[in-house]
């Protein structure tokens, strides 16, 4: 087990967060930039020393402030795979590899053994005379990953490992990566602010904010029970955090939303199907999901049996697919983002291009959403 505590202040930015990771499976870092991800990276390395806290794994301590231990990073077994890849560009693909093992001074017959070896695990046996700028993107990446794997890490450090490629390389790489990393099975540690990327190479995702862990948990809690806003539009999903005024039969319950400029009540449907679920008291905090294909939109306030009816002002509409034919039309569905009247939390609706053109909708336009309490889920 990796078990990390980190608590540390850099300039104005500070970075408390804990986390343990199993061993053998990969655990992601998600978050924007700026969310502190890198930064953990490094104190794990040991490129960086936090003021206080502890890095052990699998029982070896390489960093405990209270004890006074601090492993310096080259005698911590782990590899760090940097986001540019730091490759040698005059030197061939084996040189690149053997670099650290050089370093160490070990004989030509083992450096030979554990190059052919990684680079047998990251699928590149015999390319090893090529020069690093001879290789493709994803070539490149898997060679820094190989230079990584000779060391025999016992832990894995992966800072953004798809971000140097293009859009179609890195589609091509994803799946080869994750493969690398389900044969290798060494505890690797990978930081990404994709989150289609954090669902393929997760086995458990963690969420960062401004130093702070806001989320973790599995890719089944974060899609179904996101806990922040960040984490909700990753997903696609409205997002909204309250407190409980009112319970309903068990079955829906109103939110007064936090942090508004008045107040706003939603209406939801009461979490049914978790093994830990509970009816929420009054007053506790709750969160609710909107998915904005249930959000139906109207020029005029609304007739229907809707219990949640707002006003607002269209601030973008996004089509999400890409014009067809020579006459760029648009055949797909569109986002409309509405700027609640009486809130600063924008709303969602997912309708048809018919739809959107069929109603004329526009930027700075008002309009009516709504959407059933059971298309709402409410959970704590």
């Amino acid at each position: 087990m990796l078990t990390v505590k980190l608590d540390t202040h850099l300039n104005t930015f500070h970075l408390d967060l804990g986390f343990s990771a199993e061993v053998g499976k990969t655990t992601v870092l998600l978050g924007e930039s700026g969310a502190g991800k890198s930064t953990v990276l490094r104190l794990l390395a040991g490129l960086l020393h936090p003021e206080r806290g502890h890095i052990s794994l699998e029982d070896v301590i390489y960093f405990d402030s209270e004890r006074r231990v601090i492993v310096p990073p080259q005698e911590r077994p782990f590899g760090y795979v940097f986001q540019d890849y730091v490759l040698f560009p005059h030197l061939n693909v084996f040189e690149n590899v053997a670099f650290g093992l050089r370093a160490q001074h070990l004989p030509q017959s083992t450096i030979r053994h554990r190059v052919g070896k990684a680079l047998e695990q990251v699928h590149l046996a015999g390319l090893d005379q090529r020069r690093a700028t001879q290789l493709s993107g994803g070539q490149q990446q898997r060679v820094a990953i190989a230079r990584a794997l000779a060391l025999q890490p016992q832990l894995l450090l992966l800072d953004e490992p798809l971000a140097a490629l293009d859009v179609q390389t890195r589609r091509e790489v994803r799946q080869e990566l994750r493969h690398i990393l389900a044969n290798i099975e060494i505890t690797t540690v990978l930081v990404t602010h994709q989150y289609l990327e954090a669902l393929l190479f997760g086995h458990a995702i963690l969420v960062l904010d401004a130093g702070h862990i806001i989320q973790q948990g599995s890719q089944h809690d974060l899609l179904l029970y996101p806990r922040s806003s960040y984490v909700a539009e990753l997903v696609g999903m409205n997002f909204f955090r309250g407190r409980v005024i009112h319970n309903e039969a068990n079955s829906l319950c109103t939110i007064q939303l936090l942090h508004e400029q008045h107040p706003i009540e939603v209406m939801a449907a009461l979490e049914e199907h978790r093994k830990d679920s509970k009816v929420p008291e009054v007053g506790e905090e709750a969160f609710v999901v909107v998915d904005p294909r249930s959000i139906t939109l109207y020029h005029q306030p609304p007739e229907s049996s809707a219990r949640n009816v707002f006003i607002g002002e269209i601030v973008q509409i996004l089509r999400l697919d890409t014009p067809t034919g020579s006459g760029a039309r648009w055949d797909g569905r569109v986002r409309v983002s509405i700027l609640l009247a009486t809130s600063t939390t924008p709303l969602t609706a997912e309708i048809t291009e018919a739809s959107a053109a069929r109603m004329e909708l526009s930027e700075g336009k008002t309009i009516y959403a709504s959407f059933k309490a059971t298309e709402a889920r409410a959970y704590t």
